[in-house]
């Protein structure tokens, strides 16, 4: 099983996530941020046979400057719209993988805050363990 955490505004059309299964809607307050103050988060579950189908799906939505995470165990991808990133963790965090991430996020103009991919992982990690 693969989890997903996706921002409903990072996507054309969010009305796809009705098609996954929904363990979990999150409304959060981001008053910085410069695309919605309130961000609706959708937690999702995803059959390990489905994820590159759904990741294909899922980046074909997106809009460029935003990036989701996709995971199991210790596999984690982040994924942008036209290019995804595979980390093993916890050591990925360190890797040559996750720069490349870091700065393929630069080039789509994300600010550098939302960069620290670890940081902004780490709550949804403990999700997929309840």
């Amino acid at each position: 099983m693969f989890y997903a955490i996706i921002d409903s505004a990072s996507l054309k059309n969010p009305t796809i996530l009705n098609r996954y299964h929904k363990r979990e809607v999150t409304v959060s307050y981001e008053p910085e941020s410069t695309a919605n103050k309130y961000h609706y988060n959708f937690f999702l579950e995803i059959k390990t046979k489905d994820i590159e189908k759904v990741i294909a799906k899922i980046q074909k939505e997106m809009f460029p400057g935003w990036y989701s995470f996709f995971w199991r165990k210790n596999l984690l991808y982040i994924v942008f719209n036209s290019k995804f990133f595979k980390l093993n963790l916890p050591s990925g965090w360190s890797s040559a993988e996750y720069k490349e991430a870091q700065q393929f996020g630069r080039s789509q103009e994300i600010p550098e805050t939302y960069l620290d991919f670890k940081k902004y992982f780490q709550p949804y990690l403990k999700m997929g363990k309840k």
